[in-house]
């Protein structure tokens, strides 16, 4: 027996029991569900609306970016490079 059939088997037991599933089993539930699913009908095409959502969290993950700091990062400026007040002091 593979562990698909194994986990049809107990979603199948779960399933007939009238008793309610203990809280720590809840979560297992609900994936064999999905998976039955799944597995049956396939996946669902995603909707306009759900792309759009998508794209809001996205957009909001990338908006969350801190600018550049320049001025206190050096694996940002060319280190090779002085600005032109420290070339005065050694040109002087």
């Amino acid at each position: 027996m593979n562990e698909t059939q194994r986990l049809e088997l107990i979603a199948n037991a779960v399933a007939k029991t009238n008793k309610k599933v203990a809280p720590q089993f809840e979560d297992l539930l609900a994936d064999l569900m999905s998976e039955k699913l799944v597995v049956e009908h396939g996946l669902v095409e995603a909707k306009q609306e759900d792309i759009e959502e998508e794209f809001v969290s996205l957009d909001a993950v990338d908006s969350d970016k801190d600018d550049e700091d320049f001025d206190n990062d050096e694996n940002l400026v060319d280190m090779n490079n002085i600005s032109g007040e420290m070339a005065e002091i050694f040109n002087s």
